[in-house]
């Protein structure tokens, strides 16, 4: 049995920490000394080997410097580290979730993500991507900073397992005009050709199904799923909430690799015509 891995949001309270600590440019010596500490405490905060108390938090906080929205923040995730769920709602910028979906996804053996509406970012060609974000209400000032973020995360690809399930609505829905659909389908079709990626597309006649989720699987501790809405996320990493998404109906009512490939070539036909 794996062990229990820590949860997302201790992911991201550590994550966060060890930001925080390289931009005030201070070493783990340093900030031991300060506190009177050990640096093994700082470093096994850091990694989340354990979980930094609020008072804990608070304190290296000081020493870095923090303050404001980050801080109320990162104070926030030590609070509530052992709450079942991580919901996060948000106004402007890049989550902290998404931020910390990232490093999952560096650390997974296995990516399995299920579209409705939109493609799934690892998958995204850059204008495709840009017409998503505008086309699903992000504000323009934070479009640059998802845009990075999302080149950042399609790194993992070609070392990870990496499945989709596409809904053929998200194929067929013109995002960005029929130059910028045509060319995504394109990237899909070469995408599609690498060991690592298997596409697999729900067609209209599969009836209703379940909606867009993403589960991360590891191969040293159990697996976490994440939620994405337009204003809000959640993380869910217990195992009586994320069996379900092991138990999907989506791989029945899916078409093979093969048939797969040839209703995206078909979507593409229609967008790549005169």
């Amino acid at each position: 049995m794996p062990r229990p891995k820590p949860t997302p949001r201790t992911r991201a309270l550590a994550e966060g920490l060890r930001v925080a600590r390289r931009a005030g440019r201070l070493a783990m010596t340093e900030v031991a000394d300060k506190l009177d500490w050990s640096q093994s405490t700082i470093s096994r905060i850091e990694t989340d080997v354990r979980s930094a108390s609020a008072e804990e938090a608070s304190a290296l906080l000081a020493v870095y410097g923090v303050t404001g929205e980050s801080r109320d923040v990162l104070l926030s995730l030590s609070r509530d580290a052992d709450q079942p769920h991580w919901l996060e709602t948000r106004d402007a910028g890049v989550s902290c979730q998404l931020k910390t979906l990232a490093q999952y996804e560096l650390g997974a053996t296995r990516i399995v993500e299920s579209c409705t509406a939109v493609l799934p970012v690892l998958v995204q060609t850059p204008s495709y991507a840009r017409a998503a974000l505008v086309a699903t209400g992000v504000a323009a000032g934070e479009i640059e900073a998802r845009l990075e973020l999302a080149r950042e995360r399609q790194k993992v690809l070609g070392h990870k397992k990496f499945v989709a399930y596409l809904d053929e609505g998200a194929l067929r829905r013109q995002i960005g005009g029929r130059r910028v659909m045509a060319n995504q389908l394109r990237y899909l079709v070469s995408m599609a050709g690498r060991p690592t990626i298997e596409l697999r597309v729900i067609p209209f006649s599969a009836g209703g199904r379940p909606g867009a989720h993403v589960l991360l699987e590891f191969g040293d501790a159990r697996p976490v799923v994440y939620l994405e809405q337009r204003r809000s996320g959640l993380f869910l990493h217990r195992p009586d909430d994320v069996d379900p998404y092991f138990q999907s109906t989506v791989d029945a009512v899916a078409l093979d690799p093969v048939r797969s490939m040839r209703l995206i070539e078909s979507c593409l036909m229609v967008e790549a015509r005169p």
